[in-house]
């Protein structure tokens, strides 16, 4: 999978550009707008698509997904199974995937400095802030789980 010559913008440098580099290898993306519940559907879903079935081993090298209409969640959508196996990380880190823990120890030995940047960053365009009164990050974030019991708050994932 390792691309020889990969130019610094084809590189991946965030989850969007993840998305686009799975999106360009065959069998590595699927995305679907049918209608899930991020309540236990959407994780049973992907277990199927994604692993090939239950936790039975050995489970298969599935695409990760991308659902577009998450009950509850309008204006969301839920990626899933990115990083679920060597060989999608190692494509999206430009490597072989026999390399990834060389890469990755040797990946402390040189970090990536930090880049600054005047302005507004684009990433705060949106604040939820954890102090204010109705704070409720349940509500905010689409997170799936596998059962009711997965969650404290379960019950706070079906919309009223």
């Amino acid at each position: 999978m390792k691309e020889e010559g990969v130019k610094m913008a084809d590189k991946v440098k965030d989850l969007r550009s993840a998305l686009e580099r799975l999106k360009e290898i065959p069998g590595q993306l699927t995305e679907s707008d049918v209608l899930v519940d991020p309540m236990a559907e959407l994780a049973g879903v992907y277990r199927y698509v994604g692993a090939g079935g239950t936790v039975k081993r050995p489970t298969k090298e599935g695409p990760a997904m991308i659902f577009h209409n998450v009950k509850g969640f309008p204006d969301a959508s839920v990626a899933i199974g990115v990083l679920a196996s060597r060989k999608r990380v190692a494509a999206l880190l430009d490597c072989e995937p026999e390399n990834l823990g060389k890469m990755m120890y040797e990946s402390v030995a040189n970090p990536v400095a930090p880049v600054v940047i005047d302005g507004e960053p684009v990433c705060q365009q949106v604040v939820h802030r954890a102090d204010d009164s109705d704070f409720d990050l349940n509500r905010i974030v689409p997170a799936p789980t596998n059962t009711p019991e997965t969650s404290d708050h379960a019950d706070l994932y079906r919309p009223k």
